[in-house]
């Protein structure tokens, strides 16, 4: 496996693109995540192109862009301007939410409308690969809805990416680790537990179980992408970064 170590760029919205360049750089970093909100905002392609070039420019890849189009939810012009700003980037994936409630909390019919949605936008970006946040207070809240959703859209270039849910205990996280593995092609890498934020060298033995099941994704390559740090200061991604960079050598 090789282990990709990036940045989300959302994790410092107040910073121009070219500084966070510089500190994902400083820091040994090779990657980054642009956001869609305010980075990289979908549909400004002039943007998406220039952001694309000074990060190459720089020796960063860009694995994901990370828009906030929300499946079944989002208008659907919403999702063809995200996928044109993803293109113009330089990247293959682009991340999306899957709607604006948990399974339980929707009726079959409009389900059916959020799985309807999902197989257009695979067919619209077929030259991409869609993944889903992991997130509460969506579809995939739980691992359990999550793959159904998966299973029931059943188009290839739809995956997932995957974080601990910091609701959860770490038990429950290793049992959705390793039920979403098939699809997990990104990694939002943090240390939270309920609200609360910590280095991230405070859940080491924690990430430690994490890789040792993501080692073994059929995937050659997994990005892992640092978002947010645990006081929100730049001034902290060198140490952060320093972590994750010793666990993955």
């Amino acid at each position: 496996m090789q282990w990709i170590p990036g940045l989300v760029s959302i994790s410092f919205r107040s910073l121009s693109p070219e500084e966070i360049i510089r500190i994902a750089r400083a820091a040994g970093l090779s990657a980054i995540e642009w956001g869609g909100d305010v980075h990289v905002p979908f549909g400004e392609i002039e943007t998406a192109t220039r952001v694309g070039e000074i990060t190459r420019a720089a020796g960063l890849s860009i694995p994901e862009y990370g828009s906030y189009y929300r499946v079944g939810f989002s208008a659907p012009e919403d999702f063809s301007k995200a996928a044109s700003s993803a293109r113009a980037l330089g990247t293959k994936c682009i991340r999306v939410w899957a709607y604006n409630k948990e399974l339980s909390e929707i009726d079959q019919a409009t389900y059916e409308i959020i799985v309807q949605d999902a197989k257009r936008i695979c067919a619209e970006a077929s030259d991409l690969t869609i993944c889903l946040e992991c997130h509460n207070n969506t579809l995939t809240s739980n691992y359990q809805s999550a793959l159904k959703f998966l299973q029931d859209v059943n188009c290839d270039n739809f995956q997932m990416f995957w974080q601990p849910n910091q609701r959860l205990s770490h038990q429950e996280n290793l049992a959705a680790c390793r039920a979403l593995l098939p699809f997990i092609q990104r990694v939002h890498t943090f240390s939270w537990e309920g609200s609360a934020r910590y280095p991230l060298a405070d859940h080491a033995d924690r990430w430690k179980e994490y890789l040792d099941i993501l080692k073994d994704s059929p995937n050659a390559a997994m990005p892992l992408m640092l978002e947010f740090m645990h006081d929100n200061r730049p001034e902290t991604l060198p140490e952060t970064a320093q972590t994750l960079l010793d666990w993955i050598k």
